[in-house]
């Protein structure tokens, strides 16, 4: 009975084991899901993009009637003049009705704002789109820099694990006779260099997990793990494709193709106002002078045309800040398309460097682990010295180190690259 049992507690605990790994085991899709829900960067946009709304519902209200109630009271008391007689008073007044009121035509004033709005929500939609790759392409970054740093932790642990086994095969060869005490106090030397790499790399990756936390906004457990697919291949993209997807995806650039047809809205709006606009109003009231009497009521309907003739030069300067404001956002327009087909340039041109660079440190990998091993046997036979140990275990450090580098590298630069093309999801 009793083997039964620990036999279901083992399977429970096995399995409870098993269970929190892999709820700990996070994908890079996991990764960028839980930066774009809990990011704080993601609301700021989107409240940026809600203001620009709103701001079109303002804008379009005003083509549609306005219907106003109104009521009120008021007491009257003292001397009331009519002409040269003057007699006490003392009454009431209660009123109540409705107020409508209709713009009929304004010569597009309206509409042209309308227009305007319309194309700036769609602009901050575009910049919502942009903040949100940008958390995107930040939270791919944050994710390989911590498996970057995890394995660079671990060449750095084994490179300190070869140096103490270094250590005790000089320290019995001194105690054989064999070699010299210099061979042991090299190995000393060699132990404590690797420690302190081996420090920096482990202060390294706790670094890089608070940058993961802080893009993830979330607090991540200490055995937490990474799904590493650093050595991933993806796929080969051509630069005219990558630039032509720029040029037709990136929000940016849609972003300030609907400023300047905003601007030109607002600047036609703004040579409108100089021209007439004509309202309809109408209204239904309710007036009587003791609550407790008959309400008389009263109807009114009527056109109102309204020409301004002279407004202190506000209508020229509106005009003017209108061309100044349509002047600037095309030349930022420009910039936008120039900085885009910049940065495509230079995240093509990385990401074939970093292509090479791959296979180089891969090849530069294999001949350091040759050397490492002929240096460690010529040692072991006795014709080999500790200096050439030491300067095998520091270029097989080294070569492992930019052969993670390149890995990394290539994933960043190929995130980026798509973050030029306007097509990171």
């Amino acid at each position: 009975m009793l083997k039964n049992c620990l036999k279901l507690l083992f399977w429970i605990l096995a399995f409870s084991e098993l269970s929190f790994s892999q709820s700990d085991t996070l994908t890079l899709k996991e990764c960028v899901d839980l930066a774009l829900k809990n990011n704080p960067q993601i609301k700021i946009a989107e409240g940026n993009y809600n203001i620009n709304s709103a701001n079109l519902k303002l804008t379009r209200s005003a083509i549609f009637p306005q219907l106003i109630f109104q009521s009120s009271w008021s007491n009257n008391e003292g001397t009331t003049f009519l002409g040269p007689t003057a007699r006490t008073s003392d009454y009431q007044n209660f009123a109540a009705g409705f107020q409508l009121q209709q713009q009929i035509f304004d010569f597009g004033k309206t509409y042209s704002r309308i227009s305007a709005y319309s194309d700036l929500q769609d602009a901050s939609h575009q910049d919502f789109i942009s903040a949100k790759q940008d958390l995107i392409l930040a939270a791919n970054i944050a994710f390989f820099n911590y498996l970057q740093a995890l394995r660079m932790d671990s060449v750095y642990a084994q490179t300190l694990a070869q140096a103490n086994e270094h250590l005790v095969q000089a320290e019995a060869f001194y105690k054989a006779g064999t070699h010299p005490e210099y061979d042991v106090l090299t190995a000393k030397t060699d132990a404590a260099n690797a420690k302190v790499n081996l420090i920096a790399a482990e202060n390294n990756l706790r670094l890089s997990k608070i940058q993961l936390e802080n893009i993830l906004n979330t607090k991540l457990p200490e055995n937490f793990q990474l799904k590493d697919i650093l050595e991933l291949n993806q796929d080969s993209i051509s630069y005219n494709y990558a630039y032509q997807t720029a040029i037709s995806n990136r929000p940016e650039i849609l972003s300030d193709k609907y400023k300047v047809s905003a601007s030109q809205s607002l600047l036609t709006s703004a040579w409108t106002a100089n021209l007439p606009s004509i309202n309809a109003t109408a209204g239904y009231n309710w007036r009587s002078y003791t609550i407790d009497q008959q309400f008389l009521y009263s109807w009114n309907v009527g056109v109102t045309f309204s020409l301004p003739i002279f407004q202190g030069f506000a209508l020229d300067a509106g005009i003017e800040q209108a061309k100044a404001n349509l002047e600037t956002t095309q030349a930022a327009s420009d910039a936008t398309i120039q900085a885009v087909n910049l940065d495509v340039q230079q995240q093509y041109s990385n990401l074939q460097q970093a292509k090479e660079q791959i296979a180089a440190t891969k090849t530069l990998v294999i001949q350091a682990e040759e050397t490492l091993k002929l240096a460690d046997a010529r040692y072991r036979e006795g014709v080999g010295s500790p200096i050439e140990i030491t300067d095998a275990r520091v270029g097989m450090a080294n070569a492992s180190a930019s052969y993670i580098q390149s890995l990394y590298n290539y994933q960043v630069t190929f995130v980026r690259l798509r973050r030029a093309m306007g097509v990171l999801k």
